[in-house]
């Protein structure tokens, strides 16, 4: 995708639909009060561009060459699913804020296996372009603000639902499994 507006547009929107990785930001914002944004935006910007740049180098001529590859990875993603959410539902909040955290490193590898990361690569950042890097650029700086919103949606969810903000972390965790079963049924239905 060359044109600078459609790029913008479909990195805004593809970042904006609830997923994995808005899921954990959001709880990380909801449950780690006190804590700074920057962190978690920082490990879900990396996480993308570990992914963008293995898939670009290496996961899609893998799997061109050999096409199960795609079907384990998606299982891969799917048992990282079930793991994240499993310890999003362990995640307490006390009433003097969290006993347990969500962890930038959480945030980094639920973005690295998010199917969206191989969006990007595939279908959305330029594979060759003249100012390749201004694209990376404004992803970049799109991932960092869509994910402030994320962690802020959350530390506000988190506040206004003041003694009952023990059920969000509980909702991260249902949602994540409600991704791993769509990505299940895709599997089931390919």
């Amino acid at each position: 995708m060359t044109d600078p507006v459609q790029f913008a547009l479909a990195v805004l929107l593809l970042l904006s639909v609830p997923g994995p990785t808005n899921t954990v930001m959001a709880t990380a914002g909801a449950v780690n009060r006190g804590e700074w944004p920057w962190p978690f935006m920082l490990g879900e910007l990396a996480g993308y561009f570990a992914i963008v740049l293995l898939a670009r180098l290496v996961l899609l001529p893998l799997i061109d060459a050999v096409p199960w590859l795609g079907v384990a990875l998606k299982c891969l993603v799917v048992l990282y699913l079930v793991y994240a959410a499993i310890r999003l539902w362990r995640t307490r909040l006390g009433n003097a804020g969290a006993t347990g955290r969500v962890s930038v490193r959480l945030v980094f590898f639920t973005t690295f296996l998010n199917p969206k990361g191989l969006i990007f690569a595939i279908a959305i950042i330029p594979r060759e372009h003249p100012a390749l890097w201004g694209y990376f650029a404004a992803f970049a700086a799109l991932v960092l603000a869509i994910g402030c919103c994320w962690f802020m949606a959350g530390r506000t969810l988190g506040v206004l639902a003041g003694r009952r903000a023990g059920v969000l972390p509980r909702l991260g965790s249902l949602a994540l499994l409600g991704f791993a079963g769509y990505l299940v049924a895709s599997l089931v239905s390919a």
